[in-house]
């Protein structure tokens, strides 16, 4: 196994297009994780990344891998 695989980096403009993908809102998105929808704004523009339960609960929201938001 390569140790030097990257670690994925998390990615707002891969959010952004999970949840249009979804047809869903930064709102409603963030209802379904229980938080306000400037979180979700905020990891879309690249300004903060969720922590590590925070991304379960938006993989979770989203119906969707870590790849998905992940680059």
């Amino acid at each position: 196994m390569d140790r030097a695989t990257k670690s994925p980096v998390f990615s707002g403009q891969k959010l952004k297009q999970a949840r249009a993908k979804r047809g869903l809102s930064q709102a409603a998105v963030a209802a379904r994780m229980g938080l306000s929808g400037l979180y979700v704004s905020h990891w879309e523009n690249d300004r903060y990344a969720p922590n590590g339960v925070n991304m379960v609960l938006l993989l979770r929201a989203l119906g969707c891998e870590l790849e998905e938001v992940t680059e």
